[in-house]
Parts: C-alpha cells; structure tokens; sequence
C-alpha cells in the first residue's frame, strides 16, 4: 500500500520540460472530479493511489494521483 502524504506537505512534479512544486491541500482516496480554470480535471483515486488537491505558489490548483508527485524536503 503507497504511504499516503498529508496536507501541509511540501511535493513536485513534472510539467514539460520543467518542475512544479506545491503544497498538499487535500487527499482523496475514492474518484474525484474538480474543475481547475475552466477544465474538469478528474482521478481515479484509490487507497494504493490516492489523488490530492495541490495549491501552487502563484494561488494556481492541480488535481494529481501520487503517482504523479515526489515529496519535498
């Protein structure tokens, strides 16, 4: 089973050619649907794969799977 982050954490992940970085505001572990700037984002969120809701630095949202991030230190 993956270990689930908790939110206030710190995580990144690959966009293009470069890394985004933002803190975990919400965990989910079942399928979830928001939508972000006008698009429906959805996961497919499981407990062995949960989705989070992350907030970027410049007030941005992303809709991830774990998969998807890495944890900052």
């Amino acid at each position: 089973m993956t270990t689930t982050l908790k939110p206030g954490t710190n995580v990144s992940w690959r966009w293009g050619a470069h890394t985004a970085k933002g803190r975990v505001e919400q965990v989910f572990t079942e399928p979830v649907t928001r939508t972000i700037k006008g698009t429906e984002v959805r996961r497919n969120a499981s407990p062995d794969n949960p989705a989070y809701l992350v907030t970027q630095p410049r007030g941005g949202y992303a809709l991830k799977s774990h998969s998807e991030l890495e944890k900052d230190d």
